[in-house]
């Protein structure tokens, strides 16, 4: 493949990127707890227990961190994580494109080109 059509693929690839919105790290998890009352309902059985509760995970400085998210701002949040897939594939398909772009450009710097030695003929 040529390098002006791998240039071209790069700008529609950074269209693409330019696109995107709000981006966040990590997944939403959906979970159902029990309190600290012993006679409530949700000691009883699983089905009983209390929740939804939706929880953002993701993780900070190497640790796992998790902050309870309201029902209303799942659809958002989940939005903003699909973004993150979009870019993370982007950018694989960007750095294909330049390891090909790198493959195909087959100009060699000046520093390593064969000169003659200046120590023949002496």
């Amino acid at each position: 493949m040529n390098t002006e059509s791998l240039k071209k693929q790069l700008l529609e690839l950074k269209k693409q990127v330019d696109g995107v919105e709000i981006s966040i790290p990590g997944s939403i998890q959906i979970t159902y707890l029990r309190c600290g009352k012993k006679n409530c309902r949700c000691h009883q059985t699983e089905d009983q227990r209390h929740g939804p509760y939706y929880l953002w995970y993701r993780r900070v400085d190497g640790k796992t961190t998790t902050q309870s998210i309201a029902e209303e701002d799942v659809q958002s949040y989940r939005m903003w994580i699909r973004n993150r897939e979009k870019l993370e594939a982007l950018f694989q398909k960007i750095i294909a494109l330049g390891a090909d772009y790198a493959a195909a450009f087959k100009s060699t710097p000046d520093k390593f080109k064969k000169s003659p030695s200046t120590m023949r003929g002496k």
